[in-house]
């Protein structure tokens, strides 16, 4: 899309869609969206790897048996 068909995008995609919308973002604000996006794939990595940790010392550990009973 560029200056040249704005009118005739436009005029495409209501008949489409039927509802146009436009959000703005500054380029800081960009690069603040694209930090948190990182920051937040990085702390669900993080805790795919510690509850993979828990599942496989929970399947490795030893059986109860022997152990007290209330």
């Amino acid at each position: 899309m560029s200056e040249a068909n704005l009118d005739e995008f436009l005029e495409k995609f209501k008949e489409e869609e039927g509802l146009l919308a436009f959000m703005a973002i500054s380029a800081q604000g960009y690069e603040n969206l694209a930090m948190d996006i990182a920051d937040m794939r990085r702390y669900i990595l993080q805790q795919k790897d510690i509850i993979l940790y828990y599942e496989e010392s929970l399947t490795n550990a030893p059986d109860d048996v022997g152990l007290p009973t209330e």
